[in-house]
């Protein structure tokens, strides 16, 4: 029996499809590292014997899984060519990310305002992470927003927000991976970062012969700022604005 070759116009589908599996592959990452990171403290908190969350944390928890879930989703709508529902749900998905930004600056403020923070951190010095966080996400966030009419630019920014995302899950995963082998707790947000933004490097570097811009600028500004956020913390012009910034 001799089996016909598919039309060409399905070849072309399923070419191009395979080629922009990429943007949905590295979301599901990000979420994998995410839903690992928040396992304990928040998606299996019911199996551990931990204090309820506050309402304010539950919500961060559902916006943030959300965020992930729809930029997996809008991925997906791109590469199966649902160009219209894309632009439709795409809506939305900013109206998330807005309210995520202002909701996670929120509450990392209420958090250092009772004097909550990693261990051995002063709450105040802390402070700068989440605000630089949040200003790094809500950076990315409005490049991809402002340039939606260029493809190549518009998914390199939502990848470079969601990345921006990373070093809270970072934090929690310094209890589970660098606690136990001894090792640094302040250089897995740096590593983490790092090992996305060379995937997005590599990945451009295959199949273009070349790094976009968005990703090699906007890369480089993003592993610039995860020991950038730390160390304003420490400076002592910091120590007034965050007093100013909680109120005390």
């Amino acid at each position: 029996m001799v089996f016909a070759p598919p039309p060409k116009h399905l070849r072309l589908m399923n070419t191009i499809i395979i080629r922009n599996r990429f943007p949905q592959v590295v979301v599901a990452a990000l979420a994998a590292v995410t839903i690992i990171a928040f396992s304990r403290t928040y998606y299996l908190r019911v199996w551990f014997d931990l204090p309820p969350l506050s309402r304010a944390a539950h919500v961060h928890g559902l916006l943030a899984t959300l965020w992930l879930a729809l930029h997996f989703t809008q991925a997906r709508l791109i590469a199966v060519h649902r160009v219209a529902l894309h632009k439709r749900l795409g809506i939305f998905t900013a109206c998330v990310g807005v309210v995520l930004a202002m909701q996670a600056l929120h509450l990392g403020i209420e958090g250092v305002a009772a004097g909550r923070a990693p261990p051995g951190r002063n709450p105040l010095e802390f402070l700068s992470v989440p605000i630089g966080t949040t200003f790094m996400f809500t950076l990315f966030l409005a490049s991809a927003l402002a340039l939606r009419r260029k493809r190549e630019w518009h998914k390199r920014s939502m990848f470079l927000a969601s990345t921006a995302l990373l070093l809270p899950a970072a934090g929690r995963l310094d209890a589970i991976v660098m606690v136990p082998l001894g090792l640094p707790r302040v250089i897995l947000g740096s590593v983490l970062t790092l090992a996305f933004v060379a995937w997005a490097w590599t990945n451009d570097w295959r199949k273009y012969r070349r790094v976009h811009p968005a990703y090699l600028y906007g890369g480089i500004a993003l592993l610039v700022s995860v020991p950038l956020r730390r160390w304003i913390g420490f400076t002592d012009a910091w120590l007034p604005v965050a007093q100013w910034i909680v109120g005390n």
